[in-house]
């Protein structure tokens, strides 16, 4: 049953997104991470405790059941990560007056359409030619460019790559989920993250692309590795490290999903209470958004996002349904930065959602919208967010 399940994750979510070949084979890595999912619970205290006693109430919890944390959260859900999983967790601290919840981790990915539906992957060895800029048919759609250098946006995904001569990218400030190996730093090493941030804000300067809110800074937080694949727990810290340092009026994009999550989802919501503005890309299954997180998640800072092409049309894998959708954006053909330099085009709600998040930058909470997407599954046509 676990290598059938294993066999399933790679074929639906790696495939479309391998930008990068890698020495082990896909289903070694999956099946790595599917066995720290299942070893991990998220344990979150109720919100009584401060989280100025969060870690200390966790490491003494920890050292008496001779565990070891994760994570430990303290600026969204109060509570950690721990390696061990729930059955356990729930025996050894069942009797801790204060924990609300135990929720058994599980595998998050950078989304793509479904499997021979899109083709997001750069197959090209060479290294890129420098290019005149170009205008993105999704940046004119939406009503960019507009200069944005005051403004932040924090691309909660792969990482981004720090050497982009078309990104401002502010890695003083970058975090990653991942405490050793190749994925250790911030800097993309899978290629999503780097394209979500061009669309948001590459620079206006005569070369590649330009963004929406084009020059603003772009901040790396990785939660996924380098197969565009990751744990609920890590993309927690990611959020949770986002709402201990970003300021009210950034935007936070998370081009990415998994299983429904109530963790997650309250995660997602503590960071929208703090006043950064969230894009959340809806999915790409052809399913009611309902279905997964963080896209479920609800807040008035919070945007879900579905996907259209260039004739507003909505796209046939974008997940539907209001609520949660809020808007639809282009995710269809677009062209942005290339990890190691240059453009490339993906296909996406991944693309739709940093369409957003510059609009958002631009905007604030109060974005407005041209024309609907036409053919929404739902009945109800998204509006198409604009400046």
């Amino acid at each position: 049953m676990k290598s059938t399940i294993i066999a399933q994750l790679v074929a639906f979510t790696l495939a479309p997104l391998a930008l990068n070949a890698s020495a082990e084979p896909p289903t070694f890595q999956m099946g790595q991470m599917l066995s720290e999912a299942q070893n991990t619970c998220i344990v979150r205290f109720d919100d009584s405790v401060s989280k100025f006693d969060v870690e200390g109430r966790t490491r003494g919890m920890l050292v008496a059941a001779n565990a070891q944390a994760k994570h430990i959260y303290k600026h969204t859900i109060i509570g950690f990560a721990v390696n061990i999983p729930c059955v356990k967790a729930q025996d050894v601290f069942g009797d801790e007056p204060d924990i609300m919840s135990f929720e058994q981790d599980s595998l998050v990915f950078a989304l793509a359409p479904p499997p021979g539906k899109g083709k997001d992957k750069d197959n090209s060895e060479d290294p890129p030619e420098e290019t005149s800029q170009t205008t993105p048919w999704g940046i004119t759609r939406v009503g960019g460019p507009v200069n944005a250098s005051d403004k932040v946006a924090w691309i909660i995904d792969t990482g981004i790559d720090s050497n982009h001569p078309d990104l401002n990218v502010d890695m003083s400030r970058g975090f990653t989920a991942f405490r050793s190996g190749q994925d250790s730093t911030p800097n993309d090493r899978h290629g999503h993250g780097t394209h979500v941030a061009g669309t948001v804000a590459a620079l206006d300067n005569n070369r590649d692309v330009v963004g929406v809110a084009a020059g603003a800074s772009v901040v790396p937080i990785k939660v996924l590795n380098r197969r565009g694949s990751g744990t609920t727990s890590g993309v927690i810290a990611g959020v949770d490290f986002v709402a201990a340092n970003a300021s009210s009026g950034d935007c936070a994009n998370m081009s990415l999903g998994g299983g429904a999550s109530t963790s997650l989802d309250n995660a997602v919501i503590a960071l929208a209470q703090t006043g950064v503005l969230v894009s959340l890309a809806a999915g790409n299954s052809s399913n009611h958004a309902n279905t997964s997180s963080p896209a479920r998640a609800n807040h008035a800072n919070i945007y879900t996002i579905s996907a259209t092409d260039s004739n507003d049309v909505f796209a046939y894998f974008s997940n539907y349904g209001n609520p949660p959708v809020d808007y639809a954006a282009p995710g269809v053909a677009v062209l942005s930065t290339r990890m190691g330099g240059g453009t490339v085009s993906y296909n996406g709600t991944s693309m739709a959602a940093p369409h957003a998040c510059g609009v958002l930058l631009i905007k604030g909470s109060s974005p407005q919208s041209s024309g609907t997407a036409s053919g929404d599954p739902d009945g109800n046509p998204d509006p198409i967010i604009h400046l």
